[in-house]
C-alpha cells in the first residue's frame, strides 16, 4: 500500500485530501508545517508528497531542497495559480510537478495514480542504455555521465529516458508532461520548460559544452 504524505498549514485542506485519499485506500500521513514534514521524512519512507508552497517559518521551497538531500520521493507542490515564479522557482530545486489552488480532490487523485502507475512499470522494466557519455539505468533510476552520478528528480530522470529511447526524435511538451504522468497535460506542461533547463545545467556542471539536448522551437524537444 502506497503511502502519502500531505503538508499544508491550511487544516481545512489537510483533512479534506487525507481522508478522500484514506477512502481511496492510500496510507496517509499529515504535517502542517514543515518542520513537521522534514522530521517525518526522516523517519518513514514516502512514494509522494503534496506540498504546499506559501507556509509559515519554513516555505515549501525549502522544505523540498531538505527533503531532497535524504529522500528520492515525487514531490507535487500546491501552488496559487498566481505564483508562476514560486512555480519555477520550485521545480529548479526539485520538485517534479505541480498543482494550482484551487484544484479537485480528482484531480489530485488522477495525479497521484499516474505516478504509481508509472512506478509500477519502471520495476518490471529491465533496462540499461548508453547514449553519448549517458548511462541510463531504467530500473534503479540512475543516470552516469562520463562517469559521475547526475542527481535528478524522478521527473528529470524520466524525460532523459524517453529522449533517449528514441535519440532525433522530437517530443512535445505536452508528450512528455503525458508520458511522465500517463495522464493528458491537464496540469501546466510549461514545467517541461523548466526540467529540461535544470537537467541542462546538470550536464554542464560535468562538461560545460555539453549540447546533447536540443530545442525544436514550436515543436517540442529531442536528444542527439
Amino acid at each position: 500500500m502506497e503511502r502519502i504524505l500531505v503538508v499544508d498549514d491550511e487544516e481545512e485542506i489537510v483533512d479534506i485530501l487525507a481522508e478522500f485519499l484514506t477512502e481511496e485506500g492510500y496510507l496517509v500521513d499529515i504535517a502542517f508545517d514543515g518542520a513537521q514534514a522534514i522530521e517525518k521524512v526522516k523517519s518513514k519512507s514516502y512514494d509522494l508528497i503534496l506540498l504546499d508552497i506559501m507556509m509559515p517559518n519554513i516555505d515549501g521551497i525549502t522544505v523540498c531542497k531538505e527533503i531532497r538531500l535524504i529522500a528520492n520521493v515525487t514531490i507535487l507542490f500546491l501552488t496559487a495559480k498566481t505564483g508562476s515564479r514560486n512555480q519555477i522557482e520550485g521545480l529548479s530545486e526539485g520538485a517534479d510537478d505541480y498543482i494550482e489552488k484551487p484544484f479537485s480532490v480528482h484531480q489530485i487523485l488522477a495525479r497521484i495514480k499516474a505516478h504509481i502507475r508509472r512506478e509500477k512499470r519502471s520495476k518490471i522494466q529491465n533496462n540499461y542504455k548508453m547514449f553519448k557519455g549517458l548511462s541510463i539505468d531504467s530500473v534503479g533510476h540512475q543516470v552516469f555521465y562520463h562517469g559521475e552520478k547526475l542527481t535528478l528528480t524522478k521527473s528529470e530522470f524520466i524525460i532523459i529516458d524517453i529522449l533517449t529511447n528514441r535519440p532525433g526524435q522530437v517530443f512535445s511538451k505536452e508528450q512528455i508532461y503525458e508520458t511522465i504522468w500517463g495522464i493528458d497535460a491537464i496540469g501546466d506542461s510549461s514545467s517541461i520548460t523548466e526540467h529540461v533547463r535544470n537537467i541542462r545545467t546538470k550536464l554542464r556542471r560535468i562538461e560545460s559544452t555539453s549540447n546533447m539536448i536540443h530545442t525544436v522551437w514550436g515543436v517540442g524537444y529531442k536528444i542527439e
